[in-house]
């Protein structure tokens, strides 16, 4: 009886996730490249309800700068500054050993006016003195986008 209670607790637990939309890129040699434009493609079918779009990073604690910029277009056009870390060099993103990973919320109560095809596009923006751009950021891992639907 009590495994039959568990697994209704699991079962409730799963259904409870409004995630709509959740992929990943992960960077080849953990170096995203300034022309590596990752597109995010998904599709939303429900066009009165509201999402929370959030941008995920995941870094190793090599990863030389306090901060990563992110240029994210499509339904959601911005320059992004991630502050990963604190003055103090600390970390601010989750997780153990050497790679964390960094929530930053995009965009909360986002509506989509029309059914189907969507897309968000992301390209690293880093800049370093007088160069133009870092062509090679090393020790970021992944980047990704999580797409969930807000409960009313």
């Amino acid at each position: 009886m009590r495994n039959f209670y568990l697994l209704i607790l699991a079962i409730s637990l799963i259904s409870c996730d409004n995630t709509v939309y959740e992929n990943y890129y992960s960077f080849e040699n953990e170096s995203w490249n300034s022309d590596s434009l990752k597109s995010f493609d998904f599709e939303i079918m429900d066009t009165l309800a509201t999402y929370s779009l959030s941008l995920n990073v995941r870094h190793s604690i090599d990863y030389e700068y306090q901060n990563l910029f992110v240029f994210v277009s499509g339904e959601v056009n911005d320059t992004i500054e991630l502050m990963l870390a604190d003055k103090n060099g600390k970390w601010k993103g989750s997780g153990i050993s050497d790679v964390r990973e960094f929530t930053h919320n995009l965009k909360k109560d986002k509506t989509f006016s029309k059914k189907g095809k969507h897309s968000i596009n992301m390209e690293q923006a880093m800049r370093y003195g007088a160069s133009e751009k870092i062509q090679h950021l090393p020790n970021i891992l992944d980047v990704g986008l999580i797409i969930k639907k807000q409960d009313d």
